[in-house]
């Protein structure tokens, strides 16, 4: 891994330690990135050409692009039509709950409530904030590894006026903004979502689908609201790249506009799972 020229990082929450380290060690900077929608992944593949900054590799991106995007449009504007204007509710790990937002706005759709499990203040409101986020009980029982510099294999990769060249330019550093600035105000934004409050958020605002792990699945769609599973492929994926967004696209689709739904009732609405009755009747 030393001998890398760029980290590029996917997942703000885990990998972006990783990253700090080997570039404290070894001299890699390291950017952030997202591939999950078409955009987001041309604006990516562009940041990377753009580190590099070789004509070669700028033209090479620049016509993969041109290539993938006209079947992109294509899908997208038939799918726009079905999903346009649902609202969409993210509760996933990682960064999986903002980096979705996009690929969702895509197909008209809008999130309108959000959330991490195990997520810090810089996820939510960006690296900007680290400097007063404070210590507390759950942070003292994460060990801190501390590394140092290795002095045989170190090597910048960048000197530090190409580093402000590149800044200058929009390629930034070590840097992310977090989920909040890129939500529209009216939305909500919940950390560590409780099963109470999930049920509560679907009743008020009834979404077209709802977005989490595993383990929400059965509870949110005896709800009659579709369930996505994001945490992994359990069905359909992958969702990466300009095929992933593709398949993305049309498997949002079925989902939100399948009629099984309003047709699902839960247990409990058919049958009460106790009766009684008062000891004095």
């Amino acid at each position: 891994c030393h001998t890398a020229d760029l980290n590029a990082v996917m997942c703000h929450r885990s990998i972006n330690y990783v990253a700090d380290m080997l570039e404290i060690k070894y001299g890699i900077p390291w950017i952030k990135i997202n591939f999950i929608g078409a955009q987001a992944t041309a604006k990516s593949l562009r940041k990377i050409a753009q580190y590099f900054d070789e004509p070669k590799l700028i033209e090479r991106v620049e016509n993969f692009i041109a290539k993938e995007m006209p079947e992109i449009e294509k899908v997208k504007a038939q799918v726009k039509k079905r999903c346009e204007g649902k609202l969409a509710m993210m509760f996933v790990g990682g960064s999986r709950a903002h980096s979705y937002q996009g690929i969702f706005n895509e197909i008209g759709m809008k999130t309108i409530s959000a959330g991490y499990e195990f997520a810090h203040r810089d996820d939510y409101e960006g690296r900007r904030v680290i400097d007063d986020i404070k210590v507390d009980a759950d942070s003292r029982n994460i060990q801190e590894l501390e590394v140092k510099r290795d002095e045989t294999r170190f090597l910048p990769r960048k000197t530090d006026d190409q580093l402000k060249e590149l800044a200058a330019k929009g390629v930034t550093f070590k840097d992310y903004d977090g989920m909040m600035p890129d939500m529209d105000p009216d939305t909500l934004v919940i950390d560590d979502i409780s099963q109470y409050e999930t049920e509560r958020l679907i009743e008020i605002y009834k979404p077209a689908i709802y977005c989490a792990g595993i383990k929400e699945k059965y509870a949110v769609q005896k709800s009659g609201i579709p369930m996505k599973q994001l945490h992994s492929y359990d069905s359909g994926g992958p969702y990466a790249g300009f095929k992933g967004a593709i398949n993305f696209y049309q498997e949002i689709d079925r989902m939100v506009n399948s009629r099984v739904w309003k047709y699902l009732k839960a247990p409990w609405q058919k049958n009460p799972e106790l009766s009684a009755k008062y000891v004095w009747e």
